[in-house]
């Protein structure tokens, strides 16, 4: 039961994790990979006070000049006691949505999704039916359209990977027992 539970868990982990990858590697490659710089701790210090200087409007001010309850007095009626807005362009980065992405997937492999259901249709009334050589060679042929869709990203990369399948599934039900 513990190794059920464990094997669970697991798998939702790696869903979640892969679905995570997903949405990040289609939000980068639709940037361009032009995101803003991640900000270390020099540079934010410098972002943050050119923006409460922006957000105080101390240009004409001499600022050795104020008092620290001065400045403190400012920062809490300016600023809202330091509420500081960092601006960002108007064309806003765009995200990647899972939803659509599985459209576009189900739209652009619809004939693969076909293909593989009737496959696995007649795997299975085949399986039924036959026994030895043909079983194997269904088993050879849809574990490699299985495998083909899921690590497959050209008609001739899955192809060959189903031809593969299909052969080592023949040479298994061949081979002498």
């Amino acid at each position: 039961m513990q190794l059920i539970i464990s094997l669970t868990l697991l798998l939702t982990w790696t869903i979640g994790i892969y679905i995570m990858w997903i949405y990040t590697h289609h939000t980068i490659a639709s940037n361009n990979g032009h995101f803003e710089e991640v900000s270390g701790e020099y540079r934010a210090v410098l972002k943050l006070a050119a923006a409460m200087r922006f957000e105080l409007d101390v240009e004409d001010t001499d600022l050795p000049l104020l008092k620290e309850e001065q400045l403190k007095e400012r920062v809490e009626k300016e600023i809202q006691g330091g509420t500081v807005f960092h601006a960002y362009p108007d064309t806003r980065l765009k995200t990647y949505s899972i939803r659509k992405g599985l459209k576009t997937w189900f739209k652009k492999d619809k004939w693969w999704f076909l293909a593989m259901l009737g496959t696995l249709l007649v795997c299975g009334f085949g399986w039924g039916f036959f026994r030895g050589f043909v079983t194997i060679m269904l088993s050879g042929v849809c574990g490699g359209q299985i495998w083909a869709f899921c690590i497959g990203t050209t008609f001739g990369s899955r192809l060959l990977i189903i031809l593969l399948c299909s052969l080592v599934a023949g040479l298994t039900a061949l081979a002498p027992v």
